[in-house]
């Protein structure tokens, strides 16, 4: 999990940076992924009373994450947002999801066609993003669930245990406009590696370090300690 948050921080900065091309993207953590699928069970034990945690909202402002954070408001500035989910308690996938089409695409190295703990994200995330509109707009936009669609990938991993580095390099494809199909079984290991070197050289390059330095947590956690399992 830690690592996974550390690419996403990462791809947050590339962008941020304009190292990247992509635009109007966000990159959530596995801490937020987790928070919705809590959070999902208590929208199914009264949906009609349910009210959004306050700390999705401030995912959905970008205060959250908070390493790397951009400000940045869901449909506002931002188009879709990547997010990798940890399913079935062993497994890695991604999504894509975008407030354009309203809808999610899942990436998943195994090829299943189904997965309840993305029906946490097509019911909550609209939600979110019309708490976060402005107070004009919000009339307009509807609640309800986004489309999935599973995109056609293939089965891979046949390691078994390479699933969150197909989930880490699937965002990192599809958010550049790349083929998934760049990477497959024979060159995941080398995708391991270079995700490792990639954080190395995150660790040691100095505009990454000066901001980490400057680093101060968002007053939306300084009086609020919350552990996600």
């Amino acid at each position: 999990m830690q690592e996974i948050d550390a690419v996403m921080f990462l791809f947050r900065e590339r962008t941020t940076l304009k190292r990247w091309k992509p635009r109007r993207v966000a990159f959530m953590t596995v801490v937020f992924s987790n928070m919705i699928k809590k959070e999902y069970n208590s929208f199914l034990a009264c949906k009609r009373k349910y009210t959004l945690h306050s700390l999705l909202l401030e995912f959905g402002k970008g205060i959250l994450p908070p390493h790397g954070r951009t400000q940045e408001i869901w449909n506002v500035d931002v188009d879709r947002l990547y997010v990798p989910v940890h399913v079935s308690g062993n497994h890695w996938i991604a999504l894509c999801i975008s407030f354009v089409t309203r809808s999610i695409d899942v990436f998943d190295c195994s090829g299943r066609k189904r997965y309840k703990e993305v029906d946490a994200f097509a019911l909550l995330v609209p939600r979110i993003v019309k708490a976060v509109q402005p107070t004009r707009d919000q009339k307009d936009f509807m609640v309800g669930a986004y489309t999935v669609f599973y995109v056609p990938i293939g089965k891979l991993n046949k390691s078994a245990c390479d699933c969150g580095v197909y989930a880490v390099k699937f965002i990192e494809c599809h958010s550049l406009g790349l083929e998934l199909a760049l990477v497959n079984d024979d060159n995941i290991k080398e995708a391991r590696q270079r995700i490792l070197w990639d954080l190395w050289e995150a660790a040691n390059d100095p505009e990454l370090v000066d901001r980490m330095s400057t680093y101060e947590p968002p007053e939306c956690l300084s009086s609020t300690v919350e552990e996600i399992r």
